[in-house]
């Protein structure tokens, strides 16, 4: 009887991977540009801060960025979980509010944590969003708020989450919103993500319960076979996080855009 289960147990795990993880292609205009990484940085100009932003829209590229909500309520732009390397201050986002996050200034410059509003409002169709909801556990009021945000945006934007319960999310919730997968090969890091979710999202095994239209997977990994065979199959495959045109030569044959930071592309909007 254990050999009968363990045998339909392979069996369903198999067609999850060849059959159930195939996906549905992106829209067109995804692929149409590369995504500077929290904003287009620099030693002068904090990630995830609105003169990074301002400078991505100058230079024709898409932005990638990050969402958490703070202790009240508010949504905020800012990738760590913890706040000591931006801001030198202890802490979560989740764990203050607005008021004390204020207070907090980003890598010893003037610019603070801008809100998600500010940041829509700053952006207003300018540039597409490649917006990562920062939840790794199930969906909940973060991927609420930010639909509620997003009904009203004129402009391209799509969701990502290395979460594939906020990606389900916007699939049963949202299907109109371009919705991708972040994943990784997980060799190091990544604790707060539970084990055995880490082994689905590497091998993509989870795109059977969220249907993502791209998949934004770790540069080194780009060329596992059932990355290529989604791509082969019409779905859109990015990289992240690309710093350096000798990183950019070695996965443009595999990927359809970049995630990029450290260094510039050849031109933000580009043609296919």
């Amino acid at each position: 009887m254990i050999g009968i289960i363990l045998v339909f147990a392979c069996m369903g795990i198999l067609f999850l991977y060849f059959f159930a993880t195939a996906g549905k292609p992106a829209h067109s205009w995804l692929k149409e540009y590369d995504y500077a990484h929290r904003g287009l940085h620099s030693p002068e100009v904090p990630e995830n801060s609105i003169p990074a932003f301002e400078r991505a829209i100058r230079a024709g590229y898409a932005i990638e960025l990050d969402v958490h909500r703070s202790k009240d309520g508010v949504l905020m732009v800012f990738h760590d979980d913890d706040l000591e390397r931006m801001t030198g201050a202890s802490g979560r986002i989740e764990d203050l509010t607005l008021a004390e996050l204020d207070c907090l200034r980003l890598a010893g410059t003037k610019e603070g944590i801008p809100t998600f509003d500010q940041v829509l409002q700053i952006v207003d169709g300018k540039a597409p969003l490649l917006i990562e909801l920062k939840n790794t556990g199930r969906a909940g009021q973060l991927e609420i708020d930010v639909y509620e945000r997003l009904k009203y945006y004129r402009g391209h934007f799509a969701i990502q989450s290395f979460s594939p319960y906020s990606v389900r999310w916007y699939y049963k919730n949202a299907p109109e919103i371009p919705r991708g997968q972040l994943s990784a090969t997980f060799e190091e890091g990544a604790e707060a993500i539970p084990a055995w979710q880490r082994w689905g999202l590497r091998h993509l095994i989870t795109n059977a319960m969220c249907r993502p239209n791209f998949i934004n997977y770790e540069k080194s990994g780009v060329r596992q076979h059932i990355v290529k065979r989604l791509r082969k199959n019409g779905v859109s495959v990015f990289a992240w996080t690309v710093r350096s045109e000798e990183e950019w030569n070695s996965v443009q044959p595999y990927i359809d855009s970049l995630v990029f930071e450290q260094f510039e592309p050849k031109g933000g909007q580009h043609a296919q």
